[in-house]
Parts: C-alpha cells; structure tokens; sequence
C-alpha cells in the first residue's frame, strides 16, 4: 500500500525567492516633505501631514521604526537628501520595514514613471508605498493602475507648472529683464520701488579688465594677476567666459530665447565697441553679433597685432590729406604705417597662399574624394563612439540603480558616477564635432578653390565686413607685423591656405619630371583645414 506523508513534510523543499522574506512585525517608516523655505518655515502643511501619517499608522497597526523629511525638497527629482536617506534606510531594514507611509503620493515623488520605477524596485523587496488620503489596494492590478496614474498626473501637474513658468521667463526676458542669478559683477538692487540689476564693486573691476584688454593688449595672465591685487580672483577659465559674454556690453542671451538676442535694461558694463575690440571682431565673429562702427578704409583693424608689444592695431585719418593710418594700440610704441602700405603688404602675403589655376582640374578631383573618405570615416567613427556612449549609459543606469538599493556606497558612487558622467560630456563633444563634409560637397569645393585661385583679388575687391570674414578665415589668431622687416608674422595658417604653397611646389616639381601632378595630392589635402571652409563657404552669396 502507497505511504501517503503530511502535506508539511514537503515544506521544506519549497524554493522561496529571496525577496519575499517574512517580516518581523508591522513597521513602517514615515515620509514628509513640503516643496519650498516658506513653506517648511510655517510648519503648517508638515504638521498635518505628520499627524495624517501617525494616524494612518495606528490605524492600521503599524510601528513607525524612524521619521524622514519634514523640510523642504523639491520632488521634480529623486536626488532629494532625506528621500535618499529614507531609501537607504528601508533597504539596510527590508527585513522589518513593511510600508513607507506618506501623506499622498505626489509627496513621494512626482517624477511619474521613474516614481512607479521606484515603487516596482521597492514591491521586489516587500516594501510598499501607502497613501493616507489615497488608499489603494496596490496587490492587485486595479490598485497599481490606479497608484501609477497618480505618479503620471503629478508629473503632468508639474510639466504644467513648469510651462507656465517658462512662459513667464521667457515674456520677461523679451522685455530687457534678467531672470536668473545675476552675472558676476552684477548685484540685484531696487531702484524706484523696481527690482533691477546694478554693477558692484566687482563690476567695476570687471570694466577694468575689459579695459586692459582693449587699450593695453595685456595678456588673460597678466590681467588675472592684476584683479588679484585688487581682491577679485578668477580663472583663466572664468575671464575668457566674461570676455565673451555680451551680457556687460548690455545684450541677454538664454537657452530659452535660443538664437534670438534681446538689448537688456541693465547697465552695460562696457560699450558694445569694447566687446567686439576685446574679442578681436568687428563684423563677423563665431557668435554672430554684428559691429556697427566699420571703416572701409581700415579693414585690418584688430586683425593686426604689433610683433613688438602684442597690442592690436588702430587706425586713424589725417583728415586735411585724406590718408588713413594704422598704428600700435600701445601708448609708447610709436609703430604708424601708412594703410597704402599695410594694404600692400598684406596682399603680398596673401599672394603666397593664393592657389595656381593651372591646379583646378587636378584639386577639384582630389578634393572631392578627400571629402568623401572623411565624410565615411566620420560617419563610422560616430556610429562606434555611439555604441560605446550606449554602454557606457548602461553602466550609468546600473550604478545608479545599485546606489539606490544600498549595494554600492556612496564613496565609489559618487566616484565612479562622476567619471561616468564625464566621459559622456566629452562623447557629447566628439560626437558634435563629427559633422562631415556638407551634402551638396561639389558646389563648395569649386567655390573654395575659385576662392584660393583668385584670394587677392577676392581680398581687394570685397567690402569690410566680407574682408574681415576672409581674414578670419585664412589667418583664425591674425598676424604680427614686424617694422624691423616690414612685414608679416603669422602665428597659424588655415591649414588648407597654407598646403597651397605645397601644390604649386609639388605641380612645379611634377612638370620638372614629367609625372602626373595628382600623383601625392590627396597626401597634401588630408591633414587638416577643410572644416573651417564650411562656416565661411555656406556664407559666400
């Protein structure tokens, strides 16, 4: 006969998940938060709070084993310090703690589905989350539907708030108004019974700065060395920021406003001819502020610096004889050259970065499968940086989500976390500046080498604004001139200028030996300089 054993002898073979651990008694934790200072200054919304969720627990039987909160955070994220400690708490106690009990579920979170995330995350070690004035049954399906569409509507709630915030932003923006924390030499103030924004001390030697810039030409170094004397430190870093923020010659720009620019109703530090003397532009510039004082007359302005004391050079006219004169910004220098001269010279050295036209058919078809093969290394170079920038989020994710259930400490998070997020910046950055050669690449080669074949000409007959772009362009730091040779020194070369003295060279050399002149082109046009063609060509009518 069959031996028939009780039920509970078999118990011990039941495999039970590691999760799903029995508690020991009815504990719980309490959670309370308000979203602002004056808020948690009244104590009002914290009290009530408190006292719901002590009673609910009561209700319901439950020990509260600790208290989290009761200040002030903000719930648009989940890096709140309470809430995290409060996390970290009830991971380190899973064994007793049963239920995280707060007010209503928007005082949780309201970061919608990273919320119910949270939730799912908490349900897998037996650690719920209960409402006092929502109560849901979250066992089943119904109760969870129901506690998840309350985490989504408080995310909407606040994507509405957030709406009409920005709205309000961006209207005061448009109205000269500066919305958010005032630059560094700026204080906010009240003048006439309005809130405005008004230059402090530090403001004041902010102009300074922008002033040795200008009229000295010192160097970034030595200015830093001079504000430290007079008690503002700051970065190189931090004064070239300054230097190019044209929010001191009084112009608000915002991520809100995009590319739009708006004349601001603060105080300009400096005047808008300061900004662009400061920054070496008078027309065009990578920002693309426009300068209004131009002079036909004296297009090298600022692209000439004195080979001897480093200041840029200015320019003048002798009215009663009609000539125009250039001359060392620095007060003592003395170096003045006739603008007659300057200009010639100038074209002379343009002349030894000007292409041979005899070279075009040639160029033209070494250029053209140039651009292609970078074009297809960029587009692979990107696709594997991509895989790469997937992995690494992935790791992020990981980290993040071992953080928040106590299995790394918070040393090697942060560690780690950081170092993370660093290398994402920087694929950001590679992966920006793998933009390859423009579609329509054909129409930009022949217009770049009917630039190089006639650069002199193009120089001489263009107005200012176009020449100033064209200079930028061939020489991005501008050039020295040197009196004690009467002519030019010239710090960096647009890469692609500078190999056309290598083509005439190799053509000359090719003719000489009766080789065919495209054999070692693609050699001489691979290195550098196609990119800054792009920016100028895509501007060329």
């Amino acid at each position: 006969m069959m031996t028939r054993y009780n039920l509970e002898q078999f118990s011990k073979f039941v495999k039970v998940h590691k999760n799903k651990q029995t508690k020991q008694g009815k504990y719980a934790v309490i959670y309370t938060r308000v979203s602002s200072k004056e808020q948690a200054d009244t104590g009002n919304s914290l009290e009530s709070q408190l006292k719901y969720c002590e009673q609910f627990a009561e209700r319901h039987g439950f020990e509260v084993l600790e208290y989290f909160g009761g200040t002030y955070e903000s719930a648009k994220g989940d890096e709140r310090k309470e809430f995290k400690k409060m996390l970290e708490f009830v991971k380190r106690q899973k064994a007793k703690v049963s239920t995280i009990i707060v007010y209503s579920y928007d005082r949780f979170s309201r970061t919608g589905g990273n919320a119910i995330y949270l939730n799912d995350q908490l349900e897998q070690i037996g650690i719920s989350v209960s409402s006092c004035i929502q109560p849901t049954d979250t066992s089943t399906s119904a109760g969870k539907f129901n506690r998840n569409m309350q985490y989504l509507f408080s995310k909407y709630d606040n994507d509405q708030r957030r709406e009409k915030s920005v709205t309000g932003m961006l209207e005061a923006l448009r109205r000269g108004q500066w919305v958010s924390k005032p630059p560094i030499g700026y204080e906010r103030a009240f003048v006439n019974g309005q809130r405005c924004l008004a230059i402090d001390k530090n403001g004041k030697l902010l102009r300074q700065a922008f002033l040795m810039k200008c009229k000295e030409g010192l160097s970034n170094t030595a200015i830093i060395a001079k504000l430290n004397s007079m008690g503002l430190r700051l970065s190189n870093q931090m004064l070239t920021h300054i230097f190019r923020n044209p929010f001191y010659c009084g112009i608000i720009t915002n991520k809100l406003l995009g590319e739009e620019l708006i004349r601001g109703k603060h105080e300009p530090l400096i005047s808008e001819e300061i900004f662009f003397q400061v920054n070496d532009i008078q027309s065009a510039n990578p920002q693309g502020y426009q300068v209004q004082l131009e002079d036909e007359n004296l297009p090298l302005k600022q692209h000439i610096r004195c080979a001897n004391s480093g200041a840029p050079f200015t320019g003048y006219e002798v009215k009663k004889k009609g000539l125009h004169y250039y001359k060392c910004n620095k007060v003592g220098c003395k170096c003045n050259k006739s603008a007659k001269i300057i200009h010639e010279t100038y074209l002379d050295l343009l002349k030894q970065y000007q292409v041979n036209k005899e070279l075009i058919p040639v160029l033209k078809e070494a250029l053209s499968g140039v651009f292609t093969e970078r074009h297809e290394n960029s587009k692979q170079q990107a696709k594997l940086i991509q895989q790469q920038a997937t992995e690494r989020d992935k790791k992020l994710e990981a980290l993040e989500e071992r953080f928040v259930f106590g299995e790394v400490p918070k040393e090697l998070y942060e560690k780690f976390s950081q170092k993370l997020k660093q290398e994402r910046r920087e694929t950001e950055a590679h992966l920006a500046s793998l933009t390859g050669p423009l579609s329509n690449h054909q129409k930009f080669i022949e217009m770049g080498l009917k630039l190089s074949v006639t650069l002199c000409e193009s120089w001489s007959i263009a107005n200012f604004n176009e020449k100033q772009r064209l200079q930028s362009l061939i020489f991005p730091e501008g050039v020295y001139y040197d009196r004690k040779i009467q002519g030019y020194r010239t710090p960096r070369v647009n890469a692609i200028f500078k190999l056309s003295a290598s083509f005439n060279e190799h053509y000359k050399l090719a003719k000489k030996e009766k080789t065919s002149p495209k054999t070692g082109f693609s050699n001489l046009v691979g290195p550098l300089g196609i990119e800054p063609f792009y920016s100028y060509l895509s501007k060329m009518p």
